[in-house]
């Protein structure tokens, strides 16, 4: 490094050297991490030779990755060869008394290092280019075609060094990729880590009316690989209650850590968390069944009744791995014995949120442990995974015990009753169904959808059962099975497939008293364990006004959590919203976003936004400001910031994350959120004025 006796340009370098060491010192996992060498101030070429020798550059072990940042003032000869130029470097006598840029490149390359990184930022970096082009010859062929040897100059000809500007662009690329990428993997590729750098230095360049090129590379290996060179600042291990074959429906690390971590979250004081106590009978019916025979139990209720609560209670107690942490055995110990199910008695979870009859069956397939038939055509592939599922339950070696698929939110999949005939209904049999006679009855086929695959073969008798947990919405409240199961329905066609399946519902009698009780647990801990008598009176007047759901409970909870509960509670205004559900409480949260900076209009674009994701959720980066703004209809300034204000303020219980193709995603909560989010006013900017004003038109 030169600073060159210049103060400015060494204080540039100083800047730039905190980000690095920031990006750098500290790997992905905190066992990783770069060995921070530093060359300060070199007077002349032969303290640069020097450092090249003593640092071990050259004999970097082929396991280790290698990274050189480079900066300091250069120059392209007249022989269009690039020189770093040093204190005592004379114009005149480059060759002599210049150091060849690339003589430090190529030691990093040509080290025994599988995987380099060498970042140029000098005047006309780019002018190295031509030369290493040439030496790159020179390295040995496995150098080449193994590993990741990238360089990237910061600068192109007859342009000088970026100081201060580059860390800047290296700092904003850094924040970005800590939160707005989304990136869960511990690496970048290159092709990621420009596309950061590119953004920051777009940025850069509005800000300050500049026109910086940006950097580029020069020497790219394999642009779209992750390389351990590129430590991803947003990477964060992601902590699992339970492995992925459950962890679909089960509950989140964070849900846990909400009611296990926290003064609130406790009905009592001999309660671990309201999470594992709610819901007594309802849990007592879902443990006796996938503690029982093969059969069929299927959970149902109105939307924001609890049933993927139920079900996530049930899949994660019955976890080994989460039943043998330290840190969830009270919750275990403490919970009812009749509610908790046998250890290891789930073998699969998985939501079919967004799930054709496809995806739904290589899901529970994989799981399983199945794979497809090479031998067919691809064409076939539901009909692959059919004969997968079967071959589980007829050519088992031994006589297991049954195995427990859990399926829930049947109903938020884009083709449910495909599903139910093409996924579901060929598993009768070994549900508890007459082996050998024949698949269940098929449900009606809706209008429109395409034939599903032939029929299989009379299923063999099988050696190992299914125990068959299904969660579905119904949509008649409270209900009796045969009200609810209405011929068109999607409940009636599952009965139809399973005869002889059992039904419970999440909203039948005493719903309300486990509502009052939820909110009790909300509501407990600083201000309100000193009011006892104020926690109760609210947890009845909200459970009285939100009915079954679930969901409102918890937005009316909140809000008495940040507000003046007192006041509210006796605001003709809030119970009337209150009164409302979940479009009233959104109201009342959107009138009370400016608090928090954020603008009601922009912030109803914004959530509005990830209820129209396919799949697990949308993507922050480019993609979730660019839906906000197509349905606002207008830019959305600094849309970063107002995600992060948004994802940090009173609207993030609105919303959830998740992981899809090594991204965070965000959606609504739940399935009733995202489906109010999609029927939502479009709003014009002209409701911005009036919803300032006082306007409770949003």
């Amino acid at each position: 490094m030169d600073d060159d006796g210049e103060p400015e340009f060494a204080k540039a370098v100083d800047e730039q050297l905190a980000i690095v060491t920031e990006w750098w010192a500290t790997g992905a996992t905190p066992a990783e991490g770069f060995v921070q060498t530093l060359l300060r101030s070199p007077e002349e070429r032969h303290d640069v030779e020097r450092f090249l020798h003593t640092s071990g550059i050259r004999e970097t072990e082929e396991d280790e990755a290698l990274v050189v940042y480079v900066t300091s003032h250069g120059a392209i000869g007249a022989s269009n060869r690039h020189f770093l130029l040093l204190p005592r470097t004379d114009p005149d006598r480059l060759l002599a008394t210049g150091m060849p840029t690339n003589e430090v490149v190529i030691a990093a390359l040509d080290s025994p290092a599988r995987h380099v990184l060498v970042i140029v930022n000098a005047c006309e970096a780019g002018g190295i280019g031509p030369e290493l082009a040439a030496l790159v010859a020179d390295l040995a062929r496995e150098r080449t075609a193994g590993g990741t040897l990238n360089v990237l100059a910061t600068t192109a000809a007859r342009t000088p060094v970026m100081g201060r500007e580059f860390a800047l662009i290296l700092r904003t690329a850094h924040d970005w990729l800590k939160d707005a990428a989304g990136i869960t993997r511990p690496h970048l590729s290159l092709s990621e880590f420009l596309q950061a750098l590119e953004r920051a230095t777009d940025r850069l360049n509005e800000e300050r009316a500049l026109s910086l090129p940006g950097p580029r590379p020069v020497l790219p290996s394999r642009l779209g690989v992750r390389t351990p060179t590129l430590p991803n600042p947003g990477y964060r291990p992601r902590r699992a209650a339970v492995p992925p074959e459950r962890a679909e429906v089960a509950a989140t690390h964070d849900e846990l850590e909400y009611w296990l971590d926290r003064a609130s979250g406790r009905a009592d004081a001999d309660d671990p968390g309201w999470y594992f106590s709610g819901r007594r009978e309802l849990n007592r019916r879902l443990t006796r069944f996938v503690g029982g025979p093969a059969g069929v139990l299927i959970v149902t209720g109105a939307a924001a009744s609890g049933k993927s609560a139920v079900l996530a209670r049930a899949v994660t107690l019955s976890d080994p791995a989460f039943r043998a942490s330290p840190r969830y055995a009270d919750a275990v110990r403490r919970a009812p014995v009749d509610g908790v199910p046998p250890e290891g008695s789930v073998q699969v979870a998985v939501s079919a949120r967004n799930r054709g009859p496809l995806s739904l069956i290589e899901a529970i397939g994989v799981r399983l442990g199945c794979e497809p038939d090479p031998s067919r055509p691809a064409a076939d592939a539901l009909r692959q995974w059919q004969q997968r599922l079967r071959d589980v339950f007829t050519k088992s070696r031994t006589a297991d015990d049954a195995v427990t698929v859990v399926v829930d939110g049947l109903d938020e999949s884009p083709a449910p009753l495909a599903c139910v005939r093409d996924v579901l209904a060929p598993l009768a049999a070994y549900a508890g169904g007459p082996c050998g006679t024949g698949a269940a009855p098929v449900p009606a086929q809706a209008p429109g959808q395409a034939d599903g695959p032939a029929p299989l073969p009379p299923p063999l008798p099988a050696r190992r059962g299914l125990r068959l947990l299904l969660g579905v919405r119904s949509s008649v409240p409270g209900a009796p099975d045969a009200a609810a199961a209405s011929p068109g329905g999607l409940l009636g066609e599952l009965l139809a497939a399973f005869p002889a399946a059992q039904v419970v519902r999440t909203d039948g009698d005493g719903v309300r008293d486990d509502v009052a009780a939820y909110v009790t647990a909300l509501l407990c801990g600083e201000p309100w364990s000193a009011d006892p008598a104020l926690a109760e009176r609210a947890a009845r007047m909200v459970a009285a006004r939100v009915g079954r759901s679930f969901l409102d409970a918890r937005l009316a909870a909140e809000q008495l959590r940040r507000g003046d509960a007192s006041a509210l509670l006796g605001d003709a205004r809030w119970l009337d919203r209150l009164d409302r559900g979940t479009a009233g409480l959104f109201e009342e949260d959107l009138r009370r976003v400016a608090d928090e900076g954020l603008n009601a209009v922009e912030a109803t674009a914004l959530l509005r936004a990830t209820a129209f994701g396919l799949g697990r959720g949308i993507p922050w980066a480019q993609v979730w400001p660019a839906a906000a703004e197509a349905l606002l209809g207008a830019p959305i300034e600094h849309a970063d910031e107002k995600i992060r204000q948004l994802l940090e303020g009173r609207l993030a219980g609105y919303l959830t994350h998740d992981s899809e193709d090594d991204r965070v995603v965000y959606r609504p909560a739940h399935e009733r959120l995202a489906a109010m989010l999609r029927r939502w006013p479009r709003y014009g900017l002209g409701h911005e004025a009036r919803h300032k004003a006082g306007g409770t038109d949003i």
